[in-house]
């Protein structure tokens, strides 16, 4: 149990003038440590804000010399199990260590552990760059790298994973190391996929790109039978998708546009100029729709077209948050109409939970593809759909059980019609932490074994265990 006193007379003195600790009675401290997903939170007791890998080191020493459980904070999105099993403990905030700096031959940036997506993709706009991050703005860069890390851009360049030249590590036990493909290679390989379980980055060199000139977009919205044309259509579209092209689709409530359905929201976003994205979404306009809308939008102002913008539900904090990923290769049409027809009909029986939605995230898997699936810990590189329900709703235990059935339930429709349902894929950053390990980080036994003589190695305590733990 961290015992605040002893932190503020042992601690402080070891932290650099710019660091805080931050305790439960300090008007601060609520605001650091609300989550995107209040449900099986942590439990922490002290907040130290970092402003230097020293600082980061020093707590963690500290944290491991008492024995204190300790997690990491950037963006607060972490949702898995396994964080509520962290008690009493530290929770080491990175937001201070945010910086983006562009290296002297413009083709990687120094991104700091604790930048969110945000300001990664603004700053870099502005020197003329981009790169592959996630798609919710108030997400911080760390653990979606960390996890694999989907994004827009992924079709060209590959995963965040990807991106990564070099870490600056900070060990379970408080030593900086830096790791690349020639520091440390085989736990290079392992944070590249299953990061969480071995340490905090401070640091990434990380591969930056030219920017282009505006993406352009459809946005198509169509009630709720025309879900067999829609989905038909993405199957075919997924078979010569080109790398520039993605789409994105929710199945959502929303009672200006339909008061008795939910309704099928998709977007197609093509990295080029508009007449050639045109050519991409010419058949959906064949399918009758509510609206389209059609428009060019810089990167960074995608996450506002997606609602994953600061004021969209993907940065809505203090809510019950539970996700159910599923990796695919293709849409099952009747496996789809069954989540559907469960989204509508469990709306209507309980209505707590009718603001939640469902995303079918189908980016271009080109560049993912292109990388031997044995250089990363990330073990998912042939699934061309990322499914994940997003099941959102203020806390009420009495609900909890309702919604997690209702999560699984939806999941296991897709698992039952894919091509292989003996065995579900799970993306570990949305993963809900009940999950086998086999699902998470891959059912080829040789990467479950090699992960568990890693983590044996560069942490035997099992100090890095609140999200999705090998062990």
């Amino acid at each position: 149990m961290a015992d605040k006193f002893n932190i503020l007379h042992d601690l402080s003195p070891l932290l650099s003038p710019q660091a805080s600790i931050v305790l439960p009675g300090d008007i601060a401290f609520s605001n650091l440590t609300s989550r995107w997903r209040e449900y099986r939170a942590p439990n922490i007791s002290v907040v130290v804000q970092v402003a230097t890998e020293v600082d980061v080191q020093q707590t963690v020493q500290y944290a491991a010399k008492h024995n204190i459980p300790f997690v990491a904070r950037a963006g607060g999105h972490g949702a898995t199990e396994a964080l509520g099993t962290a008690s009493h403990a530290i929770q080491i905030d990175l937001r201070a260590l945010n910086e983006v700096i562009l290296s002297t031959d413009g083709t990687t940036a120094t991104i700091g552990g604790g930048a969110n997506v945000k300001h990664v993709v603004n700053t870099l706009e502005l020197l003329g760059k981009r790169t592959v991050t996630g798609t919710c703005d108030c997400v911080g860069m760390s653990a979606p790298i960390l996890g694999g890390g989907h994004g827009w851009l992924q079709g060209q360049y590959g995963l965040m994973a990807d991106q990564v030249v070099s870490a600056r590590l900070v060990l379970p036990n408080g030593e900086l190391i830096t790791v690349s493909e020639k520091s440390e290679p085989d736990l290079f390989w392992a944070i590249r996929g299953a990061g969480h379980n071995f340490g905090i980055v401070t640091e990434w060199e990380y591969r930056v790109y030219d920017a282009k000139p505006k993406l352009s977009y459809e946005i198509f919205i169509y009630s709720g039978d025309k879900l067999e044309a829609l989905y038909s259509l993405a199957n075919n579209m997924l078979k010569d998708q080109p790398p520039e092209l993605m789409h994105w689709g929710y199945i959502i409530k929303v009672a200006e546009l339909d008061p008795e359905h939910p309704i099928l929201w998709f977007i197609i976003i093509y990295d080029g100029p508009t007449e050639a994205a045109r050519e991409h979404t010419k058949p959906f306009h064949g399918i009758e729709s509510i609206t389209v809308q059609s428009g060019e939008a810089a990167l960074s102002e995608l996450s506002a077209l997606t609602f994953q913008d600061e004021d969209g539900p993907g940065c809505a904090y203090g809510l019950t948050s539970l996700r159910y990923p599923i990796g695919l290769n293709s849409y099952n049409i009747a496996a789809v109409r069954k989540v559907y027809n469960e989204i509508d009909s469990t709306f209507r029986a309980v209505p707590e939970v009718a603001g939640s939605f469902f995303l079918l995230e189908g980016y271009s898997t080109q560049g993912v593809r292109a990388v031997d699936p044995a250089t990363t810990a990330f073990p998912h590189r042939d699934d061309r759909i990322v499914v994940t329900s997003y099941i959102q709703y203020k806390p009420n235990p009495a609900i909890d059980p309702v919604a997690q059935a209702f999560g699984k339930k939806l999941r296991q429709y897709l698992l039952d019609g894919s091509d292989d349902p003996a065995h579900l894929r799970a993306y570990v950053n949305y993963a809900n932490g009940d999950e086998s390990l086999q699902e998470v980080y891959g059912w080829e036994g040789w990467r479950l074994e090699r992960l568990r003589k890693l983590k044996k190695r560069w942490d035997p305590k099992n100090a890095m265990r609140y999200y999705v733990p090998i062990e």
